[in-house]
């Protein structure tokens, strides 16, 4: 699967192409399901840790079709997302 990115969001926000894909490959993150996009699409929401510890939250639309993964949002993890993060730590989810 591809994967593409909204430059200037993450630009916006201060997160590299870099950081995405460490949230990716980090074995502490987890993805909570959103509303389907406009057009249809699943998208989610991946939280996770970058090497540098950095908490973000990564917004991904996928395409099926195209075999495409879009990271359409990515920010330091609001306060709603680090205390979901943390309750999972927690109980060891």
């Amino acid at each position: 699967m591809q994967t593409s990115f909204d430059d200037e969001n993450l630009k916006k926000h201060g997160v590299s192409r870099d950081e995405v894909l460490q949230v990716f490959a980090s074995d502490l993150s987890f993805a909570l399901e959103l509303e389907p996009s406009e057009r249809g699409n699943d998208r989610a929401i991946v939280l996770g840790w970058t090497f540098g510890g950095r908490l973000l939250e990564i917004g991904i639309e996928y395409f099926d079709a195209e075999d495409r993964e879009h990271v359409f949002h990515g920010n330091d993890a609001g306060k709603d997302y680090r205390d979901q993060m943390e309750r999972r730590l927690k109980d060891g989810d």
